[in-house]
């Protein structure tokens, strides 16, 4: 069932740049009410902000979250209900990875793509599906739908992601809980090589709008809708 999304409230993480920068700009052009989250880039994330108003957003909001922290969990949870008072649509965007091979990598990095990708959304997710009234569209990855080169702590940080989601949709089969899976795309994480940010954006916005159906838990596949 096709929905308008006008008006409504989507919550991105980590949307000061790629992926996520992307997806804030297409719901801002559906005159969502945005709110995104930054670490790190906060000039970005107030440009970002700037251009989702200029789209014809009816309002955006960049707040700092760090998801390896508790209290920046619950302060920004607090600050989305404050301002919105809920959140229609829930995207799970940040991640991080470590490209070099498992043995090379610390156990600090192991930590950060687990403390991230994982448990990081996961804690986010427990917070905010109180007030969640649609929707929660988690960003993992095909290298969970085939062997893959990527590396193994990253790997395995988004296999986790989609058995969570997947565990999470039959708890609340009134909201619709899905993955959607890029391919390699064009950002920092993968030296501005792939699939570009917006294409990726155009399918979650699809996905959230109900242009694209899929079943609770279930996984969409960027590859079958490269040319979409």
């Amino acid at each position: 069932m096709v929905r308008s999304l006008e008006g409504k409230t989507v919550l991105v993480t980590g949307a000061s740049i790629g992926i996520g920068r992307a997806i804030a700009l297409r719901f801002a052009a559906a005159r969502c009410r945005v709110a995104l989250t930054y670490l790190e880039h906060r000039a970005e994330a107030e440009e970002v902000v700037r251009r989702c108003l200029d789209l014809g957003a009816r309002d955006a909001l960049a707040i700092r979250l760090k998801l390896t922290d508790e209290d920046s969990i619950r302060t920004l949870t607090e600050r989305v209900v404050d301002r919105f008072a809920r959140v229609d649509v829930l995207v799970n965007n940040a991640g991080v990875i470590s490209w070099k091979q498992f043995l090379e990598q610390g156990l600090g990095e192991l930590d950060a793509q687990i403390g991230v990708n994982l448990l990081g959304v996961m804690k986010l997710t427990w917070c905010l599906l109180p007030v969640v009234t649609d929707a929660v569209i988690c960003i993992g990855s095909t290298a969970t739908l085939h062997q893959s080169r990527t590396p193994p702590p990253y790997c395995a940080s988004k296999w986790g992601l989609r058995g969570f989601v997947k565990a999470l949709a039959l708890e609340h089969p009134d909201k619709r809980i899905l993955s959607v899976h890029p391919t390699v795309t064009a950002t920092r994480m993968n030296d501005m090589q792939g699939m570009p940010p917006e294409r990726v954006a155009e399918i979650v916005w699809r996905v959230a709008a109900g242009e694209i159906e899929i079943e609770p838990g279930g996984d969409v596949d960027l590859r079958e809708h490269a040319e979409d």
